[in-house]
């Protein structure tokens, strides 16, 4: 009797869990969907509008309040950070994809509950470790004659990397190289993580804009007021009491100085990812594809630990950690690589060789989706990164799953898009920096110009999919050969070469120019 209630229990609590689950998707859709129904979708190339300027960069906001940003329930905005600066610590309300135009840099994400494993000992510190034991040198810290410093993972990022940020995750940004660092970002609004209104709201743990680098639109696009840090408007009193710190201190904390939120930081050390990791992050792309064949990237560097008599953490970070080496063997494959604490939060999309679509004389296109960086499947969007060759085109086609915001990062290209009546939603030539809205279901396709086409697309879902009109996939094809003939009073044979012409040519999303007899 007690078994069979004890199901019973077991049973409502999922069937109660599932019918939340789908409450929350259902809230998501129709909050989505009624987003939709307030206005008009409409396409067209856009720049920014707004910008904050700080002593060490510049960042720029596209307008929100634009209807086709508005319709899609989304935000965007670029960041440029000098050599040598730093972008202080931020969250914002809502999922973030960022995508690294150029250079390189150093980042960290705080993720709530997970530990810090990066712990800044010095050699001569960990040998001290060993020699003394490890209480000896946690009463030598009590002391403070030690201090050492401990943090989450920092990440190397370089150009062409994807960086998915989740909502309220607070994170920071250093450039520590010599050529500026371009970022462009786009917010999911409408994501079921932001229960706030559909505008951008980001959380500044530090700094604060001076009033002369913004404008009144500006600062209604952060919805606040001023520009400053969360921290300033608490009482210090309580702050100090809350952090354990001298009130002197917490003014400091509290203190506008006018530097904005990217400053100026010459002289920063940090633990950062060295020897191996540092080596896979930064290698090239036909190592990388070399390695990745041997059994992918987790299983390439277990090996390497492995060949070296070091377990999945490695000798080093298990002794930061606190742990013997007879626990090396237990932690060799634990679990703990799927959880949120360890997911990548980064994947390069600039690499030729996983080019998931390639054509010789069309271009290349990288997707990212959740079965790429699981981590994407919890913030619900993903990317691609195409690159068009010259003159080719981006066959017609649809997205089933979401909206797509494109971004120019090189060359130009015409781009038609037409909605569900067959209007001509959009027909520009767009240009590097720009930036337009592709809705859902909406039928685009575009022509490069004579120097190529670059862009990358960032979409509201993070499984998308596509339907092309055209190409090896066209749902023409699919259709049989008096379907076509009827449907637009054609004969046989032009029926036969819309079905089969682009299908010799085995080319699917990207189409190679061809020449074509225009009837008088």
């Amino acid at each position: 009797m007690a078994s069979k209630k004890l199901l019973v229990a077991i049973c409502v609590s999922l069937l109660v869990c599932f019918a939340s689950c789908q409450e929350l998707r259902t809230r998501s859709e129709r909050r989505r969907s009624m987003r939709a129904e307030e206005c008009r979708f409409s396409s067209r190339r856009s720049t920014p509008t707004e910008k904050i300027l700080s002593e060490g960069g510049v960042m720029e906001f596209w307008d929100e309040m634009e209807e086709q940003f508005r319709c899609a329930g989304v935000a965007a905005m670029r960041m440029v950070i000098q050599p040598r600066c730093l972008s202080l610590p931020s969250y914002q309300s809502s999922p973030r994809l960022v995508y690294i135009v150029q250079g390189e840099g150093l980042m960290g994400i705080s993720f709530p509950g997970c530990p810090e494993t990066y712990s800044a000992m010095s050699p001569r510190m960990e040998t001290e470790w060993w020699k003394r034991g490890e209480e000896r040198m946690q009463e030598m810290e009590m002391e403070g004659r030690m201090v050492r410093d401990m943090h989450q993972k920092v990440h190397r990022f370089r150009q062409g990397d994807l960086i998915a940020i989740p909502a309220g995750a607070a994170h920071w940004c250093y450039n520590d190289r010599d050529v500026d660092v371009i970022a462009v970002a786009v917010h999911d609004l409408n994501n079921q993580a932001n229960q706030l209104d559909q505008s951008l709201r980001m959380f500044f743990l530090a700094g604060g804009a001076p009033m002369t680098a913004l404008t009144g639109q500006t600062r209604r696009m952060m919805g606040q007021e001023n520009l400053m840090n969360i921290m300033n408007a608490f009482d210090p009193e309580l702050m100090a009491e809350a952090f354990g710190v001298s009130m002197e201190t917490m003014q400091k904390m509290q203190m506008q100085d006018g530097r904005g939120f990217i400053v100026k930081a010459e002289t920063m050390r940090m633990l950062r990812p060295e020897g191996e990791e540092e080596e896979y992050e930064m290698m090239g792309e036909e190592e990388i594809y070399r390695r990745r064949r041997m059994g992918g990237e987790e299983a390439y560097m277990r090996r390497r630990r492995m060949e070296g008599g070091e377990a999945y953490w490695g000798a080093r970070g298990m002794r930061r950690a606190g742990c013997n080496e007879n626990a090396l063997e237990e932690t060799t494959s634990n679990g703990l690589e799927a959880t949120m604490c360890t997911m990548r939060v980064r994947h390069n999309m600039n690499t030729r060789r996983e080019a998931d679509i390639y054509s010789r004389q069309g271009g290349r296109l990288n997707f990212v989706n959740e079965n790429k960086l699981p981590l994407l499947r919890f913030l619900g969007m993903s990317a691609e990164k195409g690159h068009l060759f010259p003159n080719a085109i981006y066959a017609p086609h649809w997205e089933m799953h979401g909206h797509s915001m494109v971004y120019c990062t090189r060359g130009e290209a015409r781009v038609q898009v037409v909605g569900s009546q067959g209007q001509l939603a959009m027909d520009e030539m767009v240009r590097e920096g720009d930036m337009f809205i592709i809705p859902q279901y909406y039928v685009s396709a575009c022509r490069a110009g004579s120097d190529g086409f670059e862009f990358v697309s960032f979409k509201t879902t993070s499984l998308p999919k596509k339907s092309t009109m055209a190409g090896l996939t066209s749902v023409f094809r699919s259709m049989p050969l008096e379907v076509v003939m009827n449907s637009f009073l054609m004969s046989r044979t032009e029926a036969r070469d819309i079905k089969q012409m682009r299908m010799q040519q085995q080319q699917t999303y990207f189409l190679s120019p061809m020449k074509r007899s225009r009837s008088s």
